[in-house]
C-alpha cells in the first residue's frame, strides 16, 4: 500500500494503455484515404519528436490534430478501442492501483474524453483525470483544444501539479519528456520511466528509476 504522505501520478498514452492516443485515432480517421499509410507514419513521427523533446508538445500536438481530422464519433470509437488496449502489467495490479485510487492523479497529454472511461476501471474519479479537452465545431468536428488548460502546452504538467498545492513525495511515472518535467519542482518529485511500451533514450536519462512494468514501480514505491 502507498503511505499517506505519497502521491502517484500516471501518464495515459504508452503507460496505462499500450498506444499514443493520437496515433490510433489517425489510423480510425486515415485508414483507406489516399496515401493513408503516409499520413499515419507522419502523425506517429510527429509523436514521438514530441515526446523525445524534439519539437514542443504543442507544436507535435497542432499538427497531428491538423492532419486527423476527426470528428465526435472517431472520438467515441477510439475511447471504446483504449478500454482493449490497457497495459499488461496495469491488468495485472489492477487491484493494487484500486486498492492506492485515492492516491493516485492521471496526468496526460492525451483527451479526457478517451481517457475516463479507462480510468474508471481503476477506481480513478474524473476529478483527478488531468487531461487535454477537445473543442468541437456545431457539426461535431474537432476544432481544436482548449489552450487554456495547461496541458495543451510544454510544461503543463508542471503548472498544474502547482495548481493542486501536492505535497510530500510525488512519484510521476510515464515515457515521455513531459513527464520528466516533474523534477525540476525538487527532491521530493521522482520521475520513473516506464518503458513496457516504448523506450525512449532521452527519456531515460533524466530518470530516477526505470520501470519495465508496473510491477516495478509498485516495488519503487
Amino acid at each position: 500500500m502507498m503511505r499517506n504522505n505519497q502521491t502517484l501520478l500516471l501518464d495515459f498514452d504508452s503507460t496505462i494503455v499500450q498506444v499514443e492516443s493520437l496515433d490510433l485515432l489517425s489510423e480510425i480517421t486515415l485508414f483507406g484515404g489516399l496515401e493513408s499509410k503516409k499520413k499515419i507514419l507522419e502523425v506517429k513521427e510527429l509523436t514521438n519528436l514530441g515526446m523525445n523533446g524534439v519539437i514542443t508538445f504543442q507544436e507535435s500536438l497542432q499538427k497531428r490534430l491538423d492532419m486527423i481530422q476527426a470528428s465526435k464519433k472517431d472520438v467515441e470509437l477510439l475511447s471504446n478501442k483504449l478500454i482493449n488496449l490497457i497495459t499488461p502489467s496495469f491488468s495485472e495490479n489492477s487491484d493494487w492501483i484500486i486498492k492506492n485510487s485515492d492516491k493516485v492523479h492521471i496526468f496526460s497529454g492525451g483527451f479526457k474524453e478517451a481517457i475516463i472511461p479507462v480510468a474508471r476501471i481503476f477506481n480513478i474519479p474524473e476529478e483527478r483525470v488531468h487531461a487535454n479537452e477537445f473543442i468541437y465545431s456545431k457539426d461535431d468536428k474537432i476544432e481544436g483544444v482548449d489552450t487554456i488548460n495547461p496541458f495543451s502546452r510544454s510544461g503543463g504538467k508542471v503548472e498544474r501539479i502547482k495548481e493542486l498545492g501536492l505535497s510530500g513525495e510525488i512519484i510521476m511515472v510515464g515515457d515521455g519528456s513531459t513527464d520528466a518535467e516533474v523534477k525540476i519542482l525538487g527532491n521530493e518529485f521522482k520521475f520513473i520511466a516506464f518503458i513496457e511500451n516504448v523506450r525512449r533514450d532521452p527519456v531515460l536519462e533524466k530518470a530516477d528509476f526505470v520501470a519495465k512494468t508496473f510491477e516495478d514501480v509498485i516495488n519503487f514505491i
